[in-house]
């Protein structure tokens, strides 16, 4: 089915607040951020330095449930990646008829798309050949599938049994022998041949193609019974009836221990369309590679759109009733109900036998709700996606007190305390309307990476756990496979803009109202495809290829007017018509282009930057709590890195109304009228040898490259003076010489208990290697004790643990317990030790001063510590249930990012490495589950194996 606009993926986290609470640690975990950095506005902020890092985890540190003004989650990381992140992340929902599908797919691929998602639906298929597509349909999709293939864009295929169509169906008419009114329960034919219950209803009477159903006829009088009430009359005469080749998904046996064998056939009608459609593809896409079939699956769509087959009871009313279910295990883990079609479908693709290699299985069942994560991935499943619409949308766009005054969940202000008056007897609901909302409009691209929503999907990007636990990059079931975070839908729906653009004269036929739409369109489509891909995000398909000028189009209407007009070839007044949006996206490929494979690029980091005339963007009230909010906390910064000398830095102010009137002196149609007017900013970057280097600032939306001033520079850092905008420009940098590179880092274990870590430098310089658990990968060890009793009198054993990291499998056991051992810290700065914990029994000292006090306040504490300098540390926490328990302890720094804390140790080796050698280090003690790291440095740079240490790689997993 097509997809609708306004779809309801863009309001629908909002209803989950009510249910997430009580399902994770109270609100006594909750930490503070830099204070004196949030509260202290522009002067710390332009300025970064110590106070306030430019990459700072804190601002990701809100616990779920809760949401913020004033934190922007998406500064907790700065990744630098190579060319290939950007390659990667462009996709898009190819919704185009068969007659447009080859030039269309032409124009993308110029674009530099690389994937197109497109739904063959479970209805597509044959009712009297369910093996088989719809002959109609096998030419459309096989003409589509032709056209990816011939322009090398890798087809998502969705998966879907949408209610308007879930299955082979077979309609016909019968005469209604008198009429029926609303509400009644059965209907009168004059035939009855070809009706067979529980698979044959009423069509157009409801989404669902078959409602109600009809559950029983007599032969003799055409009296049919009915499922569910008739939602409205029927006049004597035609009707028309759907039969459907399975029921809906159900239970597996009814009330009374009666088998259902219907559930069956029709979970096994789903598994054989999977078969089918993979087969079909397969062929098309003839990739001849043995490894990859060329093609990915996307299992279901969006469970608020068109999912009602996925439950019987929304045929049925009343509703019937079962004693068992759908049920899949897999070692400790089962799941009922009708999303086992996921790990099902999973286990086919993975089976060799069915001979489909290389193709990711990617959850849909996930488009709309924020519980999927890769630690709960099934065997097969290659990751999950989000559905994460934006635009302007009254309700949700207006922040101001009004907009609060009913909602309950808490907020945190600039000092990271809840906001408002708690209610009584609660630690994570306040009584509405008691919470500071500043007056502001929120309505930009990248909203669902900010502190707006408690689901924001930084969550599972970050590279280092959050406060939602099995959130974040890295996270996986403990098989070292990460889940790939999808986006298979999303956009910035400019329909409500639109609406406002009209009310003030603009007509949609006037020629001006296009431009004007996808003027704004290339501004936001540029913004999410660098920044989600930059986040993180695998492939972000965006809707669609046909979606409206004033709403969700990608091409503009005019180019398919012109495609038609030109009998479907692709011609170069065909081509002028794509418009600004694939331009700015071809620009921003082009750039790209000569960009190298860089499997570990050098990561960069911004060490100042300063808005030389501060702008405020959201209005505080003046206090510490709510200060104001300036343009520079929204600036982001994108590094890529072409080669080992070149780097492209995109840059721009994540404007939170995209769509704000800067220039009230151009006209409403003027798309310069919402152009955020350039601003300077003094940019310092480290890591990057500025000594006799190379800068430009590169626009791809004006395709314009200007040269630029090097303020200032060293051997290991430069500083550049950049005009921002509201969308991405791109600071390239060409170093005088290569800088460090590490190639084919290969980790393995040898026969003879060993393990050997080898790899490649670009040049001569020298590398630290160390090892040990993961994810810190040193060796060292904490004593564990755990006592009967609450008093730590009663010892019951004592062993030596890893780290101190317990998610809900510490022993279901009262009692206590304490840890202890040495930490030695690789920066001198301010350390935030975090206790995450379900309860606030905990306490931690260093060097015996109490850094944290049981359930004394939050669960964090401070303290300055030296590189290299070894500090005593101890974490005791006490028990008072009998479940299993959660206990984890984290530390970061300005320069350290959150981990794990990790004992002291005093294991490594330095080597000196030649240009294009292969380095090669034996490791005796290497044990599955640990890892090992790289720093090779050359010249004062510095680069990484691997860049975050929760990276999977380089991990001897099980």
């Amino acid at each position: 089915m097509e997809k609708k606009l306004l779809p309801a993926a863009k309001l629908f986290f909002c209803s989950l607040l009510m249910m997430v609470l009580v399902l994770y640690p109270s609100a006594d975990s909750r930490i503070l951020p830099n204070t004196s950095a949030l509260a202290a506005g522009e002067n710390t902020t332009i300025q970064g330095g110590t106070n306030m890092p430019y990459a700072d985890w804190i601002q990701q540190e809100i616990d779920f449930g809760t949401h913020s003004f004033y934190y922007s989650p998406w500064r907790a990381y700065m990744d630098t990646w190579d060319a290939n992140r950007w390659r990667e992340t462009l996709g898009i929902v190819f919704n185009v008829n068969p007659n447009e599908a080859d030039a269309t797919a032409q124009l993308l691929s110029e674009t530099g798309f690389t994937a197109a998602r497109v739904e063959i639906n479970w209805g597509n298929f044959s009712y009297d050949d369910p093996s088989r597509l719809d002959p109609a349909r096998e030419q459309q999709f096989t003409t589509i599938l032709q056209a990816l293939k011939k322009y090398n864009i890798r087809p998502l295929i969705l998966l879907n049994a949408n209610s308007g169509n879930p299955v082979p169906t077979k309609g016909w008419k019968v005469q209604l022998v008198k009429a029926a009114p609303k509400d009644s329960t059965e209907i009168q034919v004059d035939k009855t041949d070809g009706i067979v219950p529980g698979y044959t209803g009423l069509k157009g009477m409801a989404y669902q193609t078959m409602y109600p159903v009809i559950t029983g006829c007599d032969p003799a009088t055409g009296i049919c019974k009915l499922s569910a009430p008739l939602p409205k009359a029927l006049s004597a005469g035609a009707i028309e009836l759907n039969k459907l080749i399975v029921q809906p998904m159900s239970g597996t046996a009814f009330a009374d221990g009666t088998p259902n064998p219907a559930a069956q056939e029709t979970l096994d009608g789903w598994l054989a369309y999977v078969k089918n459609t993979a087969a079909f593809v397969k062929k098309i896409m003839n990739t001849g590679n043995p490894a990859d079939a060329g093609f990915d699956l996307e299992v279901w769509n969006e469970m608020t759109f068109g999912s009602h087959f996925l439950d019987i009871n929304n045929y049925y009313l009343p509703k019937l009733e079962f004693s068992k279910y759908y049920t899949y295990k897999q070692g400790d883990r089962e799941i009922t109900g009708s999303e086992v079609l996921l790990p099902h479908t999973a286990a086919l693709v993975a089976n060799p036998k069915n001979n489909l290699p290389g193709v990711r299985v990617i959850s849909g069942f996930s488009n709309q709700r924020p519980w999927d994560n890769g630690v709960e991935q099934w065997e097969g499943q290659s990751g999950f996606s989000r559905h994460y619409y934006t635009g302007y949308m009254d309700n949700n766009s207006m922040i101001n007190a009004q907009a609060y005054a009913k909602r309950d969940e808490p907020t945190l202000n600039a000092l990271g305390a809840i906001d408002g008056t708690l209610k009584p007897n609660s630690s994570n609901k306040i009584v509405p309307g008691t919470n500071y909302v500043p007056t502001h409009i929120a309505s930009f691209p990248e909203y669902w990476f900010s502190g707006y929503k408690t689901e924001n999907v930084v969550r599972d990007l970050q590279p280092f756990p959050n406060s939602f636990p099995m959130h974040f990059r890295y996270a996986n079931p403990g098989n070292g496979k990460q889940a790939e975070v999808w986006m298979t839908e999303g956009n910035f729906d400019r329909q409500g803009w639109s609406k406002s653009i009209q009310s003030l004269g603009v007509a949609a036929t006037d020629p001006r109202y296009a431009s004007l739409m996808h003027s704004l369109g290339a501004k936001t489509t540029l913004r999410s495809f660098a920044f989600f891909g930059h986040k993180g995000v695998q492939t972000y398909t965006i809707y669609a290829a046909k979606g409206g000028d004033g709403s969700l189009g990608v091409i503009p209407e005019a180019f398919f007017t012109a495609l038609a007009e030109a009998k479907y070839v692709l011609t170069d007044s065909v081509r002028a018509k794509a418009g600004p949006q694939l331009a700015a996206i071809a620009n921003v490929t082009k750039l790209m282009k000569p960009g190298v494979d860089i499997e570990n690029p050098r990561p960069l980091k911004v060490e100042e930057w300063t808005h030389k005339n501060p702008k405020v963007v959201v209005k505080g009230n003046g206090t510490k709590e709510h200060p104001d909010i300036y343009m520079s906390q929204d600036f982001a910064v994108l590094p890529y890195q072409l080669a080992a000398n070149k780097f492209a830095i995109g840059y721009y102010v994540v404007t939170r109304d995209v769509a704000q009137v800067w220039d009230v002196t151009k006209n409403v149609a003027d798309p310069a009228r919402y152009a955020l007017p350039p601003q300077m900013f003094t940019l310092t970057l480290s890591n990057v040898n500025g000594k006799g280097a190379q800068v430009q600032s590169y626009d791809p939306i004006t395709g314009v490259t200007s040269g630029l001033g090097v303020v200032k520079s060293t051997d290991t850092t430069i500083t550049v003076q950049v005009d921002a905008v509201d969308y991405p420009r791109f600071l390239m940098i060409e170093e005088a010489g290569e800088g460090p590179v590490i190639s084919s880092p290969v980790l393995k274990k040898n026969a003879n208990g060993t393990a050997e870590l080898t790899f490649v430098s670009n040049v001569d310089g020298t590398a630290v290697i160390n090892w040990g658990a993961y994810p810190y990968r040193q060796k060292g060890s904490f004593k564990e004790e755990y006592y009967q009793d609450a008093a730590f009198q009663k010892k019951v054993y004592e062993r030596r643990v890893s780290n101190i990291n317990y998610n809900k499998n510490l022993p279901p056991q009262t009692g206590s317990y304490r840890w202890g051992g040495t930490v030695i810290p690789e920066f001198s700065e301010r350390y935030t030790f975090l206790a995450f914990s379900g309860a606030c029994n905990n306490e931690l000292t260093v060097n015996g001063r109490k850094i944290i006090n049981p359930c004394a306040g939050l669960l964090r504490g401070e303290a300055d510590l030296k590189a290299g300098e070894a500090y005593d540390l101890s974490h005791q926490y006490v028990s008072r249930y009998n479940s299993p328990q959660t206990v984890m302890l984290y530390w970061g720094s300005e320069s350290q990012p959150k981990q794990l804390v990790a004992p002291a140790s005093s294991q490594g080796k330095t080597v000196a490495v030649k240009k294009n050698e292969k380095v090669t280090v034996t490791i005796p003690d290497l044990l599955v589950g640990e890892g090992v790291k790289i720093s090779l440095e050359a010249k004062g740079l510095t680069t990484r194996f691997p860049r975050w240490d929760y990276d999977v790689r380089g991990v001897l997993w099980p």
